[in-house]
Formats: structure tokens, sequence, C-alpha cells
């Protein structure tokens, strides 16, 4: 699919490294007449100034045979080492081996994880060189390495990400991955809403998937149904929706019918102050064609929301208000912004004596919502709710 470039990508990653710095990088070796040692390490004399740091880490930087090729992160006081040691095999070595590590220090409070792909990348790319020309054992070319450490180092605090040239043939490029929002899970029954305008998207920018299934992205369609209309495998629907949820291109939302409770969140009060979103809300609302709401009436049909209180009762009661507001698109924008949140109904299967087993039994664990069941059993909601309402052995849980 299409990668949606964000303008301050770099700056983020440069303000991301710059509060979690990375202190030291090093190169350490198990000697074969001096043991375990830090041969060379950038800022010079750094381990020599943290009292006690090698002595607590030799045996993780330098580990025995069942941690070798193993990422470590190791905390020690206020410290973490991170590093992949390697124990490379052949018998032009003294020991019949050689084990080596190249690795950093950060401070303990800063998380390892968008250290650890550059270290095991490091470590992969210094093995190859050992593999292929030793360059890492060689008394000639490692001396290099001081000053490799160096400029990753440096690059690495300023940037982000390093470009390092080590030979003619080599260069090492290595990057910091700030931690981000893991990619949500999408089910079948999520509604995914378009959050930028379809016209925005570039014709043939996209992969064949994502363009078959963008036309059926309406706010009120859920991924089965759209992974139908587009004729696309439901395993790939849910995967193109996912990365379209990851870049911020739609939101999930649950399915809108009128049997739908929901509730007000705390943050509905963002509505009464924040006039940037009153402005936002009015537009979206309004019916085409009519009057546009005031800010009251949007507030007097959200507080409306209470548990035990329908879509289909809510419009009964505010007839007056939603001759100017369409109530699916009120309900779309208090989901998308939290201002409401949708009460579910999980059906539990509570006796089984007496039972008629159905096929929508084996999803009454208390697990699976109504809407989660109507698109595993293909049911439509009323006809599942009349199941559940004349079943003695299934109860129903709500939040």
């Amino acid at each position: 699919m299409k990668v949606i470039e964000c303008s301050n990508m770099n700056d983020s990653l440069q303000s991301y490294i710059a509060k979690h710095p990375i202190e030291c990088m090093f190169f350490s070796e198990f000697h074969h007449l001096q043991g375990p040692k830090i041969t060379y390490q950038y800022p010079d004399g750094y381990f020599n100034q943290q009292e006690g740091l090698f002595e607590e880490v030799t045996n993780y930087i330098i580990p025995k045979p069942e941690l070798q090729e193993k990422l470590t992160t190791v905390n020690v006081g206020k410290k973490k080492v991170i590093g992949c040691p390697v124990c490379i095999e052949g018998s032009h070595y003294p020991r019949n081996n050689f084990i080596f590590n190249f690795g950093l220090v950060l401070d303990s409070k800063h998380k390892s994880s968008p250290c650890i792909p550059m270290i095991k990348q490091l470590s992969k790319y210094m093995s190859e060189l050992e593999k292929e020309n030793g360059f890492v054992s060689n008394e000639e070319t490692r001396e290099m390495i001081p000053n490799i450490l160096r400029d990753m180092l440096e690059e690495l605090n300023t940037k982000g990400s390093c470009c390092t040239r080590v030979n003619d043939n080599t260069t090492l490029f290595l990057k910091v991955f700030p931690p981000t929002t893991l990619p949500p899970v999408v089910k079948d029954h999520d509604v995914p809403i378009l959050m930028v305008s379809i016209d925005e998207f570039m014709p043939g920018g996209w992969d064949l998937t994502t363009e078959r299934i963008l036309p059926f992205i309406d706010g009120f369609r859920h991924v089965q149904k759209i992974a139908y209309l587009a004729d696309v495998d439901p395993r790939l629907t849910r995967t193109c929706i996912r990365d379209l949820a990851f870049y911020r291109i739609v939101e999930l939302i649950s399915i809108f019918q009128y049997s739908n409770t929901y509730v007000t969140t705390s943050n509905l009060s963002r509505l009464m102050s924040d006039k940037a979103l009153q402005t936002e809300c009015i537009q979206y609302v309004s019916r085409p064609g009519h009057p546009k709401p005031t800010l009251n009436d949007i507030l007097a049909i959200y507080c409306g929301l209470t548990p035990g209180v329908t879509v289909d009762n809510l419009c009964s009661r505010h007839q007056k208000e939603l001759n100017k507001v369409n109530e699916q698109k009120l309900i779309q924008f208090g989901l998308i912004n939290k201002l409401i949140r949708r009460i579910h109904v999980y059906p539990v299967k509570t006796s089984k004596s007496e039972c008629i087993e159905e096929e929508f039994h084996r999803y009454c664990t208390g697990e699976f919502s109504t809407d989660e069941i109507c698109c595993k059993t293909g049911l439509s909601f009323r006809e599942l709710s009349s199941r559940i309402d004349q079943d003695p052995c299934i109860s129903v849980c709500m939040k």
C-alpha cells in the first residue's frame, strides 16, 4: 500500500533521540590472554567513569555459549547495556573461536526497544565483515573501529539514524525506531470510516486491494460486508484496513443500528469548551437543505443517550432537534471523537439442561458481542435478538 509520509517524521525522530540519547557505544571481546575486555568505547573512558559497570555486565556482553548470538539487555543501577554477542568459529583463532560484541549504553529510564533493531543489524553487519575478511579480528582493520563508533554515536544522537562508511565496499545504515502505537486488531464486525477526503488519494498510488475496497468504505458498512462487495478475501481486507487505520486514514467504529444503546463519556465536556470542535460537529451532523442546528440542539440529543435508551427511542423523543440533525452522523461523530461509547450486548449461556443446541450457542460465552455473532453466523440482528429473547438458557451481559 501507499506509504503516507508525514512532514514532521524526521523532526519526531530527532526530537525522540534528543530526549533519549545513546550515552556510549562500545566494542568488547574475549581476548585469548586477557579474557573479557572493552577494547574500544566512545566516549573514551566511559566505562572507567561508571564505577563497577563493566564488572556487573561482563557475563552478559561476553556471555557463556547459551547466551551467544542472542540479544541481551542488562539494567545496572542507572544504566542499561544492550548488545548482541557473536561467536564465530575457526581454526585460525587462538581458541578456535572469536567472541565479540558491539553494544550501547542508555539511561535505565529509557526503553530498549527503539535501539534493539539497530543493535541486531550492527551485529549482523560486523559478523559478515568478520567472516568475509576478518575485519574485526585483524589488527590493522580493527583500528578503524574507534572512528566507526564515534561516527555512529554522533550521527545517531543528532539525527536518529546513521550512514557510516567502513570501507569502499561497506556502509553501515542504522536507525533508531521510536515507540509507536501498534496497529489495531481489525475484526469482521468493525466499521471503518474515512478520516480524510477520498479526493486526496492519487489514483494508481495504492495497491490493488486498497483500490478495490476504498470505494466501499462509507462509515456504515462493516469489514465483512466490504470484503464481500469488493470481492476481496476477508483476510486481505482486514490486513488492508489495519494498515489504513495505523496511518490514521480510517478510524474503526461499531455497526450503527437503531436498536443500539450509547452513553456519553467525560469527553463530552470538550464540546462545550472547544470552539473548533463545536464548528466541526455542527458542520458534520447538519442535514443538507435544513437550518443548521445549534450547539444546544446537539447537546440535548447527546445527553439523551443513557442506558436502556435506544437510538430509536432517542429519535422519538427529539424529533424537533432531529429535523436539523442527522442522527447517524451524530453517532459517528461522537464515536470518532470519543464523546460517546457504545454499550455492547454479550450473550452468555447459563444453563445446559433442557436446552436445544443452536449454532449461535457456541459463541454465547460472554466473549462475543451480538455484532460479532451476527457476522460469524450470518444471522440478522433482529433474528439473533429474537432467538436470545426466546431462549431460557441465555442471559445477556451489557457493557
